[in-house]
């Protein structure tokens, strides 16, 4: 199975995300669209998703994955190849953002249904202006060039593919050091917000991807969260 064989590009639809959990398509399929009237990251939240960025999702068989949990964390790390391709300095903040000198540029949401994969990715590329309260930047905001969508997407499929043939065969163990050098907050005091909000250090992810949190009463494992500098 190669992601991108079949492909779906539209003007404008209300989530990539939904038109692939409600259609028939085959494994591999990608849909990609200019803009989304109801895009959505985590917890159901708004993606904003006006003209300019790039907003696909692909298909998968979760059945050729034994470890879905990192998902996220995985195409997070293809992302922020293909960003350190194009000349930037990414970083990933745990457990499925991608960003550039502290601001989000891009966002990843995995979901399964049965034995369908849907994994969408959200990027901020050509926008002129985001809104201020997001702290979200775009490439071009970032250095003044416009980027060839469909070039730029064609070249993170590459990546995408190359990464996931791997993630098959040898599973997030292989990820884990490389994705590690390249988190956000490592070593500092964060605040991770999950059913309540506990303090302490990021000191590692575990082997399945887990945020592993040094507090006073010993290391806190999260799979789920979000996690932020701890104010002073």
């Amino acid at each position: 199975m190669r992601i991108g064989e079949f492909m779906l590009w539209f003007d404008e639809v209300s989530s990539t995300q939904d038109i692939l959990k409600g259609g028939r398509f085959p494994y591999g399929t990608v849909v990609v669209a200019n803009r989304q009237s109801k895009g959505r990251g985590r917890f159901g939240r708004v993606w904003h998703s006006q003209e300019g960025g790039l907003y696909l999702s692909f298909l998968l068989n979760a059945k050729e994955f034994n470890e879905i949990h990192p998902f996220p964390l995985v195409v997070g790390y293809s992302v922020l190849l293909m960003l350190e391709k194009e000349g930037f300095s990414p970083m990933l903040k745990w457990v499925n953002d991608v960003y550039i000198k502290g601001k989000k540029v891009c966002g990843v949401l995995v979901e399964r249904s049965k034995d369908k994969l849907v994994v969408g990715v959200g990027i901020n590329l050509n926008q002129r202006e985001l809104p201020a309260h997001l702290n979200a930047t775009s490439l071009y905001m970032l250095s003044a060039k416009t980027f060839d969508k469909r070039v730029f997407m064609l070249n993170l499929l590459n990546i995408f593919n190359q990464i996931l043939d791997e993630y098959v065969r040898f599973g997030f163990k292989s990820f884990k050091d490389r994705i590690k050098k390249k988190l956000l907050f490592l070593g500092q005091e964060v605040v991770v917000q999950s059913d309540t909000a506990i303090a302490g250090i990021f000191e590692d992810i575990d082997w399945d991807g887990g945020l592993l949190l040094r507090t006073s009463d010993g290391i806190v494992k999260f799979t789920a969260g979000e996690v932020s500098l701890r104010s002073l």
